[in-house]
């Protein structure tokens, strides 16, 4: 019962942190202030787990940014 139990919080936590995450990102999209749409993408990357894995590529061979 508790691995059931454990298992439900740790998918609760993930989904909270990619909420927070996608939070992060509408914020770094509405803000002009360029030092803060820095650090709300890098936070955004830090909950989303993105932070431990290498940057995506599109099919350009460029890296795929998270600032449109």
């Amino acid at each position: 019962m508790s691995d059931s139990n454990d298992r439900r919080d740790d998918e609760k936590r993930e989904l909270e942190c990619l909420r927070l995450a996608s939070d992060l990102r509408q914020l770094a999209k509405d803000t002009l202030d360029p030092e803060l749409k820095a650090h709300c993408l890098q936070m955004a990357k830090h909950w989303s787990g993105e932070g431990d894995e290498p940057p995506a590529k599109d099919d350009t061979g460029l890296d795929r940014g998270l600032v449109h």
